[in-house]
């Protein structure tokens, strides 16, 4: 037996997961190896390559036929990479290989989230590099989207993520709905969750380098980080300039210093007083060359309100986006500091919580967004 599995009563060697036996699974994966393809090799030899090496179900990836599989097909929305769909898939995702009746066992049908891949056509192995390391590192630490497989648009040859479907959408959708009902053990909890997603990453060195409301979705009061190596554009290697949502984006990387864990940090300080406020940063001001030059050299931040948020959180917001990235927080003191404040270890925060919401009054939120601001990844100015 191999960490509390049984062996396979098949080839008789320890399974790597429950109902899961990467030795005969992996060879049951490429006798069908020609019966598939995306008609794209980088992307027929990323998916063989989970599909080999998948330790257990949440690690594979399979090529999805659209016409057969995807329907009830929903626009949601537009973001920097392309397009999200809610869609149906008919036969789900692969769950394990059922040994007596030999065939896999699957989800069912499914509710799930399709991003597409904008100018996909031509995307290279080097694009999916960071993709394969989450799921690889990420996906059973709960913190991370599950990504099932690939498909194609037939619409328009754009290939596809199929994504993990989360009912409450990106945790930006959730504030606008929720917010008003909020209380700060809520908010910290939401924090905490959102920085252990952030310390899985760093701790295997990676970064997000598009790290937003907009790419963090939340089901139940659980946080879990999504576009995770599809946050860069297809193209951006040869493109140039810096790619991102302005109000999240670090200022050495607005001179053009390249991304850093400590830019990942202060995007995560804005993260943070956006959930502490309701509202997205510089709503109702210009995301333009002005707003860059003031947060570059004006050391120009969202303004905290010192009557919604604890003094404790609004000088761990302060750290966080610092001007100097080396004074920063690492990903693991802000976990291990959220952790201490939601399990109430700290007394301090929560005489100030106790202040702010002893005469807590649920209310809407309500703001104006500029129709020269955006939330979505671009080039910046």
């Amino acid at each position: 037996m191999c960490d509390g599995y049984e062996n396979c009563n098949i080839c008789g060697k320890p399974k790597t997961d429950n109902k899961w036996c990467k030795t005969c699974n992996s060879g049951r994966f490429k006798e069908q190896f020609g019966n598939w393809t995306s008609e794209n090799e980088a992307i027929d030899n990323f998916i063989k390559e989970t599909q080999l090496n998948a330790m257990s179900s949440d690690q594979v990836l399979e090529w999805v036929s659209f016409e057969k599989e995807i329907f009830g097909v929903e626009y949601l929305a537009k973001g920097g990479y392309g397009s999200v769909y809610n869609a149906k898939w008919r036969s789900g995702h692969i769950k394990y290989y059922d040994d007596k009746a030999k065939k896999w066992r699957r989800s069912g049908e499914t509710e799930i989230i399709l991003k597409s891949i904008k100018d996909s056509k031509d995307v290279n192995e080097e694009f999916f590099e960071e993709i394969k390391q989450q799921m690889t590192s990420f996906v059973k630490l709960g913190f991370i989207i599950k990504c099932y497989g690939v498909t194609k648009c037939p619409h328009n040859d754009n290939y596809m993520m199929i994504m993990d479907y989360k009912k409450d959408g990106s945790l930006r959708k959730y504030l606008d709905k929720n917010f008003g009902l909020l209380k700060w053990q809520q908010k910290l909890e939401l924090l905490y969750t959102i920085s252990e997603g952030l310390y899985a990453m760093h701790e295997k060195n990676l970064i997000h380098k598009d790290f937003h409301s907009g790419n963090i979705i939340i089901s139940e009061g659980q946080s879990y980080i999504t576009d995770f190596g599809l946050c860069k554009n297809v193209n951006s290697e040869t493109q140039g300039g810096v790619h991102g949502v302005l109000p999240y984006v670090a200022p050495e990387v607005l001179l053009g210093d390249p991304y850093t864990m400590a830019a990942d940090i202060y995007s995560f300080g804005i993260i943070m007083n956006e959930i502490a406020l309701g509202y997205p940063p510089y709503h109702d001001i210009p995301h333009d060359t002005k707003l860059a030059i003031k947060i570059i050299h004006g050391n120009r931040r969202p303004g905290p309100d010192k009557s919604k948020t604890p003094k404790t959180i609004i000088d761990l917001i302060n750290r966080c986006w610092d001007k100097n990235p080396e004074v920063r927080p690492k990903a693991i003191d802000l976990r291990n500091e959220l952790s201490s404040y939601k399990e109430k270890n700290d007394s301090t925060i929560w005489t100030e919580i106790d202040e702010i919401e002893k005469n807590f009054i649920p209310v809407f939120l309500t703001y104006e967004i500029s129709d020269q601001a955006f939330y979505t990844s671009r080039l910046l100015p």
